[in-house]
């Protein structure tokens, strides 16, 4: 599993996707809010924002990284720019898609159900602080990706070449 750095490539997409998108979502809020103990308040609304981020972001995190290694693959790219450009395109495409499925299938099945769907309950926060924080975060997320995976990249093999 690790000789392509598979394990390292996803366990990076899990703590760098769920990190950045609580930084981008915790920085949107310490600009909206106003308040005579930020410090406080900023420092206890990080740690808290990331124990969620990393509990419950997880299988976004991980779809993200899987969709993002497959399209990277198939179009044959190689640097961390153009990782990070797919990067932030498709980060809002995924959250949109699971955040809205989440919030039909809430409305659908039975209440006790509701287990089932806790694990896409941050892309539906996240679509509720603003769908656009996605982008500068799959952008960071696409970027680091794209250098562990062409750290892992097997060598291109070439043939000695016959002098005379």
């Amino acid at each position: 599993m690790t000789r392509r750095g598979s394990l390292i490539y996803y366990l990076a997409a899990w703590t760098l996707g769920c990190f950045f998108m609580a930084l981008v979502v915790w920085c949107q809020n310490m600009f909206l809010v106003s308040s005579q103990d930020l410090k406080r308040e900023a420092t206890e609304g990080f740690l808290s924002l990331m124990a969620y981020a990393y509990l419950f972001g997880a299988p976004t995190a991980l779809l993200y990284g899987f969709v993002l290694r497959r399209i990277m693959q198939a179009l044959k790219c190689k640097t961390p720019m153009h990782w990070s450009v797919a990067g932030a395109i498709l980060a809002p495409v995924v959250v949109v898609a699971l955040g809205t499925a989440s919030g039909r299938a809430t409305l659908v099945l039975p209440a006790n159900y509701a287990a089932l769907l806790s694990q896409f309950t941050v892309s539906d926060a996240v679509l509720r602080a603003g769908w656009w924080l996605t982008i500068p975060a799959g952008a960071a997320t696409a970027y680091y990706l794209g250098r562990i995976q062409r750290a892992f990249a097997p060598a291109a093999e070439t043939a000695p070449s016959v002098s005379v």
